[in-house]
């Protein structure tokens, strides 16, 4: 589940985003722009994880360089992990600016990871990476909500994801709505909301990072 997509992390900034996803990853931070190495820490550790057996070049979808290494004996947090047309792993790659995310695809079942949950029995989960203001409206005046870093709720029957909303821009901060799920209630009975992202490095390219993503945990 990439970030695009309502039911799971809603659509993206389309053009701007294509632009922003290209470029090599800075073999210095390991592509995670100076905020780590990206690999999972509490408290998301008791989510499902995948822990890589052997080092990994990790495909760009734009570019032919991969965007990083993934080294053997690192744990990155799982985003999704089923078993569609052989397989398909999308990983979190924890920075302080927010989640953002890498995936493997395999044709015959095999990894280069193993992973304390089992493929296609995910359970998933509404987290929050960073602090964030969610406001009732895209012009970021009345906050209906301040959601905490390290939250994580069951999934609901409701949307997840975000959505670009208002002027986009290169440079500056982007307003996103999201939407709430398993937030709504704390939200003032919302099912949706607008939060301001600022931009940031991650994998040696300018992107925006939204806090509010869909993870997977045991079962």
């Amino acid at each position: 589940m990439a970030q695009a997509g309502l039911s799971q992390f809603g659509s993206m900034l389309g053009t701007v985003l294509l632009l922003a996803a290209c470029g090599g990853a800075d073999d210095d931070d390991n592509g995670g722009g100076g905020y780590g190495d990206g690999t999972v820490a509490g408290p998301w550790t008791a989510y499902c994880t995948g822990t890589f057996t052997a080092d990994t070049p990790i495909p760009d979808p734009f570019e032919d360089e991969p965007l990083f290494v993934a080294k053997a004996g690192a744990e990155y947090l799982l985003a999704d992990f089923d078993d569609t047309f052989g397989g398909r792993a999308e990983f979190v790659y924890l920075t302080a600016a927010g989640p953002d995310t890498f995936e493997l695809e395999s044709s015959d079942g095999s990894w280069p990871f193993t992973s304390n949950c089992a493929i296609g029995e995910g359970v998933p989960y509404y987290a929050v990476f960073t602090n964030v203001r969610v406001y009732a409206e895209e012009a970021l005046t009345t906050t209906i909500c301040e959601l905490a870093a390290g939250t994580a709720l069951p999934a609901g029957s409701g949307s997840r994801g975000y959505a670009t909303a208002g002027e986009i821009t290169l440079n500056g901060p982007l307003t996103y709505e999201v939407y709430l799920d398993a937030f709504a209630e704390q939200c003032g009975g919302y099912d949706t909301g607008y939060v301001s992202v600022p931009p940031t490095q991650s994998f040696g390219s300018n992107t925006w990072l939204v806090p509010l993503i869909t993870i997977i945990g045991p079962d």
